[in-house]
């Protein structure tokens, strides 16, 4: 899917730094993966200031938000968070005591409505939601994070930490249409074909994990190609289990970053 709106206009980098905020189950260097991959290089290969926190892979947005605080002290900087953390970015902006300034918070396939999927419906057909906390709870020693995502507990976090006056919000998202063998297919499907009325954001066209709508927040960047929840962070799922698209993560950070560069920091 070519990108032609001014989004994609020629490259411009920003001058203050850049906090990659990981998701849910992420974390960043372990066993020599990086959660987003390429992505710091890449930026860095710029003249980019990147930083990438690691916080607890399944904690609640109250832990994980107050560990990012914990491991920030630049006086200014801009926040892309994929998937829970653009909602981590989103919580650490209320925070009492912070050291510095943010600018700007990009969200990039985050549920800010909610996902089904974090309700553990039993029509998915797969872990029970109790085996779901024991298993979350095992690896990293809190389960809270998938309870924290769910429609219903987004709208009260919705009403607890709205935008704050000074900082600019953005947001970005893909969907996909998964094969039968892919990873995300019967996630895909579950959010696509089911509704409630209670939470419209919550269901539609998605990438696997979290619809269009409930991706949406602040000033919304359009959709991206045809790539998955991960593939936005460089993991998309090719070949035999094709379902990714052949996706550019790199040209997307690079985007984004011109996005904040120019309407943030003013650079033409």
């Amino acid at each position: 899917m070519p990108c032609t709106s001014d989004f994609c206009s020629k490259h411009i980098y920003p001058d203050n730094y850049i906090v990659l905020c990981h998701g849910f189950l992420g974390t960043d260097g372990m066993m020599g993966i990086n959660y987003f991959r390429g992505v710091k290089a890449d930026l860095e290969s710029q003249g980019c200031k990147v930083v990438v926190p690691k916080v607890s892979m399944t904690g609640s947005i109250d832990e994980r938000a107050g560990q990012l605080n914990s491991q920030i002290n630049d006086s200014l900087g801009l926040r892309p968070g994929h998937s829970m953390g653009g909602l981590d970015a989103r919580r650490l902006v209320h925070m009492a005591d912070l050291r510095y300034n943010v600018l700007s918070i990009t969200t990039i396939s985050t549920p800010h409505y909610g996902s089904p999927i974090a309700s553990l419906s039993d029509s998915l057909g797969v872990l029970s939601r109790l085996q779901c906390k024991i298993l979350l709870g095992l690896l990293s020693g809190s389960g809270k994070a998938m309870n924290d995502m769910t429609p219903q507990n987004m709208t009260h976090f919705n009403a607890n930490y709205k935008d704050v006056a000074g900082i600019k919000y953005y947001s970005v998202t893909s969907k996909f249409d998964p094969r039968i063998n892919h990873l995300f297919f019967i996630s895909n499907k579950h959010i696509k074909n089911q509704s409630d009325p209670r939470y419209p954001e919550a269901f539609g066209e998605n990438d696997g994990m979290v619809s269009v709508g409930s991706a949406k927040w602040g000033e919304y960047l359009g959709l991206e190609g045809d790539t998955s929840h991960i593939g936005v962070v460089g993991w998309g799922i090719t070949g035999i289990t094709a379902g990714d698209s052949n996706y550019d993560t790199e040209d997307m950070y690079r985007r984004l970053v011109h996005n904040v560069a120019r309407k943030v920091e003013g650079k033409a």
